[in-house]
């Protein structure tokens, strides 16, 4: 049995997931907007053979949409995080070595005797996600994960399904590929390999190893080997937990009122507090932070923050709330138009092993727990927001514009796909 890895890339993702339920924009050229309708962070196949670069402004490109009848999307983050623990469930039903590696990646790690029945194995589950989900996706297989990130690159542009052994198309491949381009070489590390004359990964993966620890670090040496086919970055199938959340949106306007920025902040804490409640974690600490607009010509950029410590550690939304007001009312200063609230939660811990202080009333916690537990699952069924805290507002006027997101369609109720017969 030999071991390969493979990494399932969904295609054009944010795209693709607009196209799904709207199919008459197959082969029709789809963008999707940043935050506040900045700039283009998605584009189909037919977007980019227009010349429609990744990052560019709207205003920017706005001409050429009108004219080639470009479908714009504000992004639907809800959607999109849907469909993929959509993707995701079906790839882990098929492997038991998965690390989804992002929103749209995910790397397998398997064991086959024969390499011919593995490509069939990996067409089928193409298909398999394709009839299910809706999504199309490209599969790279080799046998480390940065050969298998190449691999995929050559999936995009071949059947959907690409392995990569054959030493001849493997010296082709790597050519092929700029040094900046591959993963984990960074600016700054490729322009220091430009001047050592490395200009693709071939270059790189015949450079010397002792050089290439003295240029960059042992990460280098191991994307080398990577390179050359030996194994260095294991799958991590289990996610960690992590050590800090963070919530923080630009608002649709500058905002000058308080108690405006008192919704806002309530709505950035409760969204805090359900990430923290999914982890299963706890926080001792709280910080919030006001800025204005870096790019404003009226006003100088000014930035207020400040960190509060909670005397017991909680994941309970109100008391969150309750705290972050307080933080917010201390550094609030009348006159400039604020732009962005930033919501910090440290000091995690799990909640199983939360300690207790004197002043706590475990009756009172044991109820907060509950009622968090029927808000989770209440807004995970119904919808987000189906009940959530007066505090966080109705209308929300000051939230990023989205003029143009399509339905929640697999996550609320009331937006759900119907079809007139």
């Amino acid at each position: 049995m030999n071991k390969y890895i493979a990494l399932i890339d969904c295609n054009n993702f944010y795209a693709s997931c607009e196209r799904v339920f709207d199919p008459s924009l197959k082969f029709k050229p789809v963008v999707v907007l940043s935050n506040n309708d900045g700039c283009v962070i998605a584009r189909s196949a037919e977007a980019k053979l227009l010349g429609i670069k990744m990052g560019e402004p709207l205003f920017k490109c706005e001409d050429i949409l009108k004219k080639e009848s470009v479908k714009v999307f504000s992004s639907n983050y809800t959607l999109y995080a849907d469909m993929s623990n959509r993707v995701m469930s079906i790839i882990k039903n098929h492997f038991e070595d998965v690390e989804v590696y992002s929103i749209d990646e995910a790397f397998v790690s398997i064991e086959a005797a024969s390499i011919n029945n593995l490509y069939k194995e990996l067409v089928s589950l193409r298909n398999k996600i394709l009839k299910w989900t809706g999504i199309p996706v490209s599969i790279g297989l080799s046998t480390t994960k940065t050969l298998a990130k190449l691999a995929g690159r050559k999936a995009k542009k071949s059947l959907g399904v690409y392995s990569l052994f054959n030493p001849r198309d493997l010296t082709n491949a790597l050519r092929e590929v700029a040094a900046g381009s591959v993963w984990g070489i960074g600016r700054r590390l490729e322009k220091k390999l430009f001047l050592k004359g490395i200009s693709n990964a071939y270059q790189l993966s015949v450079f010397n190893h002792r050089k290439a620890r003295r240029l960059g670090s042992v990460n280098l040496v191991r994307t080398i080997l990577e390179l050359n086919g030996v194994p260095c970055l294991d799958i991590n199938s289990v996610v960690d937990t992590k050590r800090q959340i963070t919530t923080s949106r630009a608002f649709g306007s500058p905002i000058y009122d308080l108690d405006l920025l008192k919704e806002a902040v309530s709505v950035y804490v409760s969204r805090a507090a359900e990430k923290l409640r999914l982890q299963g974690s706890s926080c001792s600490t709280i910080t919030v932070a006001l800025s204005t607009n870096r790019f404003s010509q009226k006003e100088p950029y000014k930035f207020f923050v400040e960190t509060q410590s909670l005397i017991s550690s909680t994941d309970s939304t109100s008391k969150l709330i309750s705290s972050a007001k307080k933080i917010l009312e201390s550094i609030f200063k009348k006159g400039p138009g604020y732009k962005k609230a930033h919501i910090f939660l440290s000091g995690l811990e799990k909640s199983t092993s939360k300690q207790y202080s004197l002043e706590d009333n475990i009756f009172s916690i044991d109820k907060e727990t509950n009622l968090m537990r029927v808000l989770d699952k209440l807004n995970i069924f119904y919808g987000r927001d189906t009940l959530k805290y007066a505090s966080t507002g109705i209308s929300r006027d000051w939230l990023m514009k989205r003029e143009r997101k399509s339905k929640s369609y697999t996550t609320n109720w009331s937006e759900i796909l119907t079809i007139q017969l």
